[in-house]
């Protein structure tokens, strides 16, 4: 923090969030049901479960019965052991071959792979991020719409640099993970600000990882696409 006591701007897809405390107290207020219900679930089962799945109409998750059912039964079957749930997205280097970015992305894809129509990557990451909040961001519309340039490029960098895989068109994590290292120290100075916020801002701020704080900044950037 400066002199005054403001957490440095943080840069989301190439755009600066000028004052990421006040947006980020701003979605506690606005948001303490999400929050509670599901941010606060996050990490509390190593697989999905109905709680955790039911968990995801907090944050407009719109999973009915039968999907919710198809999700639970792909849940028995997945590669859940190949991810620590203590992983964190800024130690997944995707060069690293076999390491956890793929692993990650093979548990991401036996999820995805011959997914409903009705069941999209919003629903699925929104699922794998109470699993492993530190590592798997929420894919919805707005980040992916945000993320779309910065995805593109990563992937063409990737697909350069790393021969022994393809690369999808849009490397979305890899792009989001970039943002993550370079506001590591920022991120840091805007949880001690929650703290000193007090009430839900100070519960937030031992709650909420990295990878949720840079999804709320990502909903305060809607107007600028």
């Amino acid at each position: 923090m400066d002199v005054n006591g403001n957490v440095p701007p943080i840069e989301v897809a190439g755009w600066k969030v000028d004052d990421p405390l006040s947006v980020v107290t701003d979605y506690c207020r606005a948001h303490a049901g999400t929050l509670r219900r599901y941010d606060f679930v996050a990490g509390t089962a190593a697989t999905l479960t109905p709680d955790l799945v039911a968990a995801t109409t907090a944050i407009d998750g719109r999973i009915g019965r039968p999907q919710a059912a198809w999700l639970l039964t792909k849940s028995a079957g997945a590669p859940w052991d190949e991810v620590d749930r203590e992983a964190v997205l800024r130690d997944a280097d995707p060069m690293v071959a076999a390491g956890l970015y793929d692993n990650a992305e093979r548990l991401y894809a036996h999820f995805h792979r011959d997914h409903p129509r009705d069941i999209d990557h919003a629903k699925i990451s929104k699922c794998l991020h109470l699993t492993r909040p530190a590592l798997f961001p929420i894919l919805d519309r707005r980040l992916l719409q945000l993320y779309r340039q910065p995805a593109r490029a990563a992937a063409r960098d990737l697909t350069d640099r790393r021969r022994d895989r393809t690369w999808p068109r849009r490397a979305y994590w890899a792009a989001i993970r970039a943002d993550l290292l370079l506001a590591a120290d920022a991120l840091d100075e805007l949880r001690t600000a929650m703290r000193a916020e007090g009430d839900l801002a100070a519960e937030a701020a031992g709650k909420l990882g990295d990878v949720r704080l840079l999804d709320i900044l990502c909903w305060s950037m809607g107007s600028r696409y």
